[in-house]
């Protein structure tokens, strides 16, 4: 069983260390390259944490067994008179890969965003290549509807979930 909980400055040197070891290219399916270069430093995710608005909220799985934080996410680009977010910066570290810890989180992140944040759609960028990615959050309830080709010829999957096709009920509140 995972929780997920908003993110402090003091959880921010775990999120740094999954991404020890990772390639300029993993950083940019993470990051995107906007906010943050290779490799990503623990002065960059502080300077960014920092500076984050009203239209972005960061956040830490937890495992509650361990206590252990085993991912990271984000909801930004709220529009709240659109009621519309996007998961951004998902990530899972890699030792933790392969339990439903990502299905669960997002799950988890989808209800608080529908539920407390009052969002009616969630949307989120996947690139082809990474199907393990896709799976999780096609089990989380999201559906594909466009790609599109970016300039390094990387392929971006747009998925989306909203409350017709959303297969999460109102649950018990994830945050606490």
């Amino acid at each position: 069983m995972i929780t997920i909980r908003e993110m402090k400055e003091e959880d921010i040197p775990a999120i740094v260390s999954f991404l020890d070891g990772t390639t300029e290219d993993f950083m940019h399916q993470w990051g995107g390259g906007r906010w943050y270069k290779y490799p990503v430093t623990l002065e960059q995710v502080v300077n960014q944490f920092h500076t984050r608005t009203e239209n972005t909220r960061y956040f830490v799985t937890v495992d509650d067994d361990t206590n252990e934080i085993v991912g990271s996410s984000e909801l930004d680009f709220i529009d709240w008179e659109k009621k519309t977010c996007g998961v951004c910066r998902y990530l899972i570290a890699e030792k933790h890969r392969n339990k439903g810890y990502g299905t669960e989180a997002l799950k988890k992140l989808v209800d608080y965003a529908f539920n407390v944040l009052e969002m009616k759609q969630i949307n989120l960028s996947v690139f082809d290549f990474n199907t393990g990615a896709q799976k999780c959050y096609e089990k989380a309830g999201f559906i594909e509807y466009k790609r599109e080709t970016r300039d390094n010829g990387w392929v971006a999957i747009g998925m989306t979930i909203n409350n017709l096709n959303n297969e999460i009920t109102k649950t018990e509140r994830v945050m606490k």
